[in-house]
């Protein structure tokens, strides 16, 4: 999500901001790997149960891979936020604490990740995570400040991208189980993308508008911030001719993607094991 600070000119172009030397190191170097490392074990453990093909292993499985692999995105998701601003002259100690996939140090764990996981839990509906206060006056140009926002959903299109591959090599027909959290996960991503780039604050999509807009226009825009997921939520929850197509476009996203309706639906149901 998007979190604003003003857009002036002197904020943007009035400091000689000069360039981190190897920035990528730099960033590389913040990376918590240990973190990582345990995220990639937990999700290695998920798609060795599903692979099994056991029946007492399926919901396990299934509820471990969505779970681990969805906090997993969120944490690629901040990170992505942070690495361009690093990259874009916010050099900043808290901006580099969100290079750390550690979501301990995320200013509101509770939008960021607790609440995501409760909406996943309860309705299986994958809402992005809470704003990273990235310190925007530091980075260099509007450009930056876009692309800051633009990020962290092109990170959750990537994801959705790499967790497909398992379909189109074919992996998952022999292997529903597998098949069915996998294509859970990818449809959670395109969800996540497809919000995220609306563009409403205080979500992604309006970050990456809100460099170019008057100044008086966009605070006039971000003081129904605290109310734009909820109104996108309650419009996709009881107008039905939104939530439809809205949902059908994901869904065909999704199958661009190579991934079946069939899979997300068998990956619902041992998901949400508790509402068969």
């Amino acid at each position: 999500m998007y979190n604003p600070n003003p857009y002036s000119s002197e904020m943007l172009y009035g400091r000689n901001l000069g360039k981190a030397p190897n920035p990528l190191r730099v960033i590389a170097g913040e990376i918590n790997w240990e973190i990582v490392a345990g995220f990639l074990i937990l999700i290695g453990m998920s798609i060795f149960a599903l692979w099994q093909d056991q029946p007492s292993l399926i919901v396990p499985g299934t509820v471990g891979l969505v779970l681990v692999g969805w906090v997993f995105s969120l944490c690629l998701h901040e990170f992505a936020h942070a690495a361009t601003a690093y990259i874009g002259g916010d050099h900043s100690d808290s901006t580099r604490g969100y290079l750390s996939f550690n979501p301990l140090k995320y200013l509101h764990p509770v939008l960021s990740i607790l609440l995501p996981l409760l909406f996943i839990l309860i309705g299986g509906i994958a809402l992005p995570g809470g704003a990273v206060y990235l310190n925007r006056n530091l980075v260099r140009s509007r450009g930056w400040q876009s692309a800051i926002s633009l990020a962290g959903p092109l990170m959750n299109g990537l994801i959705a991208i790499v967790a497909s591959i398992p379909f189109w090599l074919r992996i998952t027909d022999n292997h529903p189980a597998l098949g069915g959290a996998l294509g859970l996960l990818v449809f959670f991503q395109v969800l996540s993308v497809v919000l995220n780039l609306l563009p409403i604050p205080p979500l992604d999509g309006f970050g990456i508008i809100a460099p170019w807009l008057p100044r008086d226009l966009l605070y006039s825009l971000y003081s129904f911030a605290n109310y734009g997921v909820l109104l996108i939520f309650a419009a996709l929850w009881l107008v039905r001719p939104i939530g439809a197509v809205f949902f059908g476009f994901v869904y065909q996203v999704t199958a661009w993607l190579g991934v079946d309706q069939l899979f997300v639906t068998y990956g619902y149901q041992n998901f949400l094991f508790w509402l068969r």
